[in-house]
């Protein structure tokens, strides 16, 4: 195969791989928390088809920035309403940067030139799709996070400009202008995992 077919096939399989835990992470904290949904709507699964989502795959292949499928939860069934909610939230972006920490520390072993571009990828796609859930913006996880620790009148105030919001988040992303604010970010974590 030519190589840059590879290191392309590479780097979508690691995009999969980032946005495929981060929706089973969802399914399953949610899961356990009592929350039957994800389970009947077939997410509670590793199986990459279930979490696959062609525009969020697209867009994390070409921009760093992507998601998978988001896994619907329930918060009818959570103990805790507001705690249920913020843990299902972060736990997604835990993971992923749990799994770009694990793979920095696989580089510094021998593991040939290809192990090794597979290790980094994975590192800089999970580090970029947990940056990138910090923006309170549908689908990211941030928004979900605004639900459980704002006060409910300042919640919905705000979810009168989210869209607004969204449309100008998506097309500074698609003309690059969100690598400005984010890229430093990305670099700074990605070496962290690597240290």
């Amino acid at each position: 195969m030519d190589t840059t077919l590879l290191i392309l096939a590479i780097q979508a399989l690691c995009v999969l791989v980032a946005t495929t835990l981060h929706e089973f992470v969802r399914a399953v904290v949610s899961t356990l928390l009592g929350d039957k949904r994800p389970k009947d709507d077939g997410r509670l699964t590793i199986n990459p088809a279930k979490h696959f989502e062609p525009i969020g795959f697209i867009l994390a292949f070409l921009t760093g920035c992507g998601w998978g499928k988001p896994v619907e939860t329930s918060a009818l069934y959570y103990k805790n309403r507001k705690q249920g909610v913020l843990i299902t939230a972060v736990m997604p972006t835990v993971a992923n940067v749990v799994l770009a920490f694990v793979c920095g520390r696989l580089l510094k072993l021998p593991m040939g030139d290809w192990g090794s571009i597979v290790l980094a990828y994975l590192v800089q796609v999970n580090v970029a799709l947990a940056v990138y859930n910090l923006m309170p913006v549908t689908p990211m996880d941030c928004l979900k996070v605004l639900s459980a620790v704002l006060p409910a009148n300042t919640y919905f105030s705000y979810l009168q400009y989210e869209k607004m919001v969204q449309m100008v988040f998506l097309l500074l992303l698609f003309f690059g202008y969100t690598r400005v604010v984010f890229q430093p970010i990305i670099s700074v974590v990605t070496a962290i995992c690597m240290v």
